[in-house]
């Protein structure tokens, strides 16, 4: 293929050498820092396989009752809500390990 002296096209840059004398600049990125977090409790391990067991039953009851809508629904909230208090018990859990010795969370 080839080009008129007029018509302008790209070539893919060399990457091999750097030119030299020229400074690296930019951001400096910090490694980020790890957070050791207590292994979860009892509750929430409840909670988790309670939350893994709602989409079967729920399948199960509308296959049974023939009610698909409302089994549907109330699974879809009934995830949610575990999932949500499953966050909240994970936050609680982080928060004590970043929390001074001595202070009280609420």
């Amino acid at each position: 293929m080839t080009y008129a002296p007029t018509e302008q096209h790209w070539e893919q840059p060399s990457f091999d050498t750097r030119p030299a004398g020229e400074p690296v600049s930019g951001p400096v990125l910090v490694p980020a820092a790890t957070v050791v977090v207590a292994p979860p409790t009892a509750q929430e391990e409840t909670l988790r396989t309670m939350r893994r067991l709602v989409w079967p039953l729920a399948l199960v009851v509308a296959v049974v009752t023939g009610s698909w809508v409302s089994a549907l629904v109330l699974a879809i909230v009934a995830s949610a809500v575990l999932k949500r208090q499953l966050f909240l018990a994970w936050q609680q859990r982080v928060q004590l390990e970043r929390a001074p010795a001595g202070t009280v969370l609420r």
